[in-house]
């Protein structure tokens, strides 16, 4: 009997699947895993949930799992470079992020704040910039390959890849990231494989793969948004360069990071590159300093650090002498002397460079033209270099330096000066004379002009930069502050209050006015709590203002980032800020999906039909417009499809006269969208076909904007009926004005006889042919938009 009995169906306990899952799909079709109560327990966890695209909780659960911080207790590190690693972060910055980024960046709060620097800090590493720049070439050759069409596609397009490029800007923000990221390559114990990761490092930042990666998605930024008005920090690579390389340079004692960083640079932005960092450090160590202390023998700044670092670049790159030689003849003329010897103490360990060193600053310095024009504060320069190097070749090479005193060349430079007109001029030339002489000629022999500026303190300062020499230190010393800023600023307030202080002894009074400085000093002992770091203010919460304490809801919704969300959110017309954030973000989202996955074409019936049914139950404000805006998105997006759906619905669905009015205005206005007139319907109606998010430039106010901007268009929009007479000015300027303007440049070029009129070959105005573009629109209308109205419609009358 058992073989006769077939089963016809198998039913399973009732009991709910979900209670006891980890995660679970919420939707089949869509594959997406919602979190459950259940902990992360491994890396392999962490991936699987970001390939599923992973609800909030879910999302934050894997970046709490993946920051670097707890990598001892979960037993994975993210910055490790491994190939699992490179998984996580491959998915989450393809997959996940587009969704969440823009969200976490629109929202200014304390807990979005920690949960962008968790993402910046998992996706700081080697791996993360390298699939960053990958994703951003994807993204510019969907933007390219679209041609610009006016489309909801390529305005998420454009959307997705500003997003991108925000992320990466708040990875290389601070200076010292290079450095972190090679602090953390030094944790390997293998030593060519962390070599191999710098190099890819160094290729991706030095090279200028991101930045001419970023310099071109700044440009189609730009180009395709007028709102985007400044350019990109990421699109100056000479800024971000100098930037990453000053952050390096407060780093270990090990040279080779450095060295290998610089030589990968290209050579039109070295020498920028290095004349500003040259400056910067001049900047940094010897701001705030006296004059005179660039004339100490045994200095207190870190001229040996700075010694150390040039000459390791200039043993590793035969460019790096040359553009210290130009430098020293250019530039740091009018920089900090410290500096200068710095830069002269890594050329002299080289005697072939510091020869021709010599030479060069001998040759300049002695040149007619050169003492003539030069301003007299480059000549003082120039002989301060010129006097430091002597020294140096004379402790080197004193042979070269005996042969040169009896030069040509040098006697000409010497007789050339002192028979400069300006005094200061050829005091120079003294200088120059009276130290070689102290160095070349003995006591009974030695040069001496007899003159008030030699034995002035100025001219002792000049004859002992001879004696000057600057022993190579180490980089470390460029860590170590010669003055603080607040110290000092502080010791020179109090000094000058207590100089203007009247003296009680003196009974001599003054019978003159004199002018002094009033400032604020605060007397008051200093408390202990100013040793205390101060910490943000919490963000406001209006509902905190509630008396009762039990009515605030805590647990708030937020903004949709999937087409599921979205459609439950229209659904749920029993909670208000859920219902409201849905209509809100509605045209957005959809825009923004339409050319990420196939969310959008396998939602958009669903949605158009809760679109069109939706009834205002909470009295929204402009609840007809966001509907309106939400109905257009789905049409744009997908055209073809939603177009005959709009027309068959209108016919045929059971509506309202109101909602087939709104199903007639969604075919007319989606329509002139597609047609490239969203910016018309923008400005002439109430609907905004782009309603995103707007990009922050540094403009006035509008009313203010509007005043100072009259010529700016997106300014007349604020303006009731500014637009339209707009319109009309430029109408008339161009069948008015621009003729006259023709006729009269037509007559100044003279008499028609005397014009001579050039013919092209035929080959030559094909070229400058516009080829012909096929009219996609037309298909697009006419299927999904003219022939189902006019077919229905005829239908509808015959019958």
């Amino acid at each position: 009997m058992d073989e006769l009995l077939v089963p016809l169906k198998t039913t399973k306990s009732q009991s709910d699947p979900r209670s006891n899952a980890e995660y679970y799909p919420s939707d089949p079709k869509q594959g997406s895993f919602k979190s459950g109560h259940g902990e992360i327990t491994s890396a392999e966890h962490a991936l699987e949930i970001l390939r599923c695209r992973p609800q909030k909780e879910s999302f934050y659960s894997v970046l709490k799992y993946l920051h670097p911080n707890n990598s001892g207790s979960t037993g994975f590190d993210i910055h490790s470079q491994t190939l699992q690693a490179s998984q996580i972060i491959h998915t989450l910055i393809n997959d996940v992020l587009p969704d969440y980024w823009d969200v976490l960046w629109r929202e200014h709060t304390e807990v979005n704040r920690r949960r962008r620097d968790t993402i910046i800090l998992i996706l700081s590493n080697v791996s993360g910039l390298s699939i960053l720049n990958s994703r951003l070439k994807a993204l510019i050759t969907e933007k390219e390959a679209s041609g610009g069409n006016q489309s909801v596609r390529d305005s998420a397009q454009a959307e997705t890849l500003k997003n991108t490029m925000s992320l990466l800007e708040s990875i290389l923000e601070p200076q010292d990231v290079v450095r972190t990221i090679w602090s953390r390559l030094c944790r390997s114990s293998d030593s060519a494989r962390r070599w191999l990761l710098w190099k890819e490092l160094v290729t991706l930042l030095g090279n200028g793969r991101i930045l001419s990666t970023a310099s071109e998605a700044d440009a189609i930024l730009r180009k395709s948004s007028d709102s985007i008005k400044e350019r990109s920090k990421l699109s100056d690579g000479n800024q971000t360069v100098e930037a990453t390389l000053e952050g390096m340079l407060h780093g270990t004692d090990d040279l080779s990071p450095y060295i290998s960083f610089v030589r990968s640079l290209k050579c039109s932005i070295k020498k920028t590159v290095v004349y500003s960092l040259l400056r910067n450090l001049a900047t940094i160590h010897m701001g705030l300093s006296s004059d005179g202390a660039a004339f100490e023998r045994k200095p207190r700044y870190p001229i040996g650090g700075i010694a150390a670092l040039f000459r390791g670049f200039a043993e590793a790159d035969e460019d790096i002498p040359k553009l210290l030689i130009d430098w020293l003849s250019s530039d740091g003329i009018v920089q900090d002397l410290r500096v200068r010897r710095a830069v002269i103490a890594a050329l002299a360990e080289d005697l072939d460079t510091l020869k021709s060193t010599v030479t060069e600053s001998l040759r300049t310095f002695g040149d007619k033209l050169y003492i003539k024009h030069a301003p007299v504060l480059h000549q003082e320069g120039m002989a301060e270099n010129l006097l430091l190097l002597i020294g140096y070749a004379h402790r080197k090479i004193p042979l070269y330096v005996a042969e040169m005193a009896r030069s040509s060349s040098y006697l000409n430079s010497i007789s050339n000066r002192l028979a400069a007109a300006s005094h200061r001029v050829s005091v120079l030339g003294m200088y120059l004379g009276t130290a070689m002489s102290r160095l070349v000629d003995p006591l009974e022999k030695r040069m001496n002009f007899g003159s008030e500026e030699m034995t002035s303190p100025q001219g002792q300062r000049y004859l002992s930069l001879t004696d000057i020499q600057d022993p190579l230190g180490s980089t470390y010393d460029l860590r170590r502050k010669v003055v603080k800023s607040e110290m000092n600023i502080r010791a020179i307030k109090t000094s000058a209050i207590r100089d203007n202080k009247p003296k009680e002894g003196n009974g001599k009074v003054s019978t003159g006015s004199k002018i002094i400085s009033i400032e604020e000093v605060d007397d008051e002992p200093k408390s202990e709590d100013e040793d205390l770091p101060l910490y943000a203010k919490p963000d406001s919460d209006a509902s905190d203002s509630d008396e009762d304490p039990t009515v605030i809801e805590r647990n708030k919704p937020t903004a949709p980032v999937y087409i599921d969300d979205l459609i439950s959110g229209l659904r749920d017309t029993e909670n208000y800020d859920r219902h409201l954030l849905a209509l809100t973000n509605a045209s957005s989202l959809i825009r923004r999906k339409a050319a990420f996955g196939t969310e959008v074409s396998d939602n958009a019936e669903d949605i158009t039909n809760i679109l069109t049914g939706l009834g205002d139950k909470w009295n929204i404000e402009d609840f007809q417009e966001l509907r309106l805006q939400g109905m257009i998105a789905v049409l744009v997006a997908q055209p073809l499809e939603m177009g005959q759906w709009f027309s068959r619905t209108y016919f045929n669905g059971d509506y309202s006269i109101q909602q087939r009015a709104t199903i007639l205005t969604t075919l007319g206005l989606g329509a002139r969208e597609l047609a490239g007139y969203g910016k018309e319907d923008m400005a002439l109606t109430k609907s905004n076909p782009q309603r995103t998010a707007p990009f922050p430039s540094k403009q006035l106010p509008p009313k203010l904007h509007a005043l100072y901007a009259p010529n700016d268009k997106s300014a007349l929009p604020d303006i009731p009926g500014a637009n339209a007479v707009h319109n009309a000015s430029q109408t008339l300027q161009k069948s008015i004005l621009q003729p006259m303007a023709l006729q009269a440049a037509d007559a100044l070029s003279g008499p028609n006889a005397l014009k001579v009129r050039t013919f092209s070959s035929r080959m030559e105005v094909e070229k400058r042919r516009t080829k012909p573009i096929a009219n996609a629109l037309a298909k697009v209308v006419a299927d999904g938009f003219f022939f189902p109205l006019t077919g229905r419609w005829g239908m509808h009358v015959q019958g």
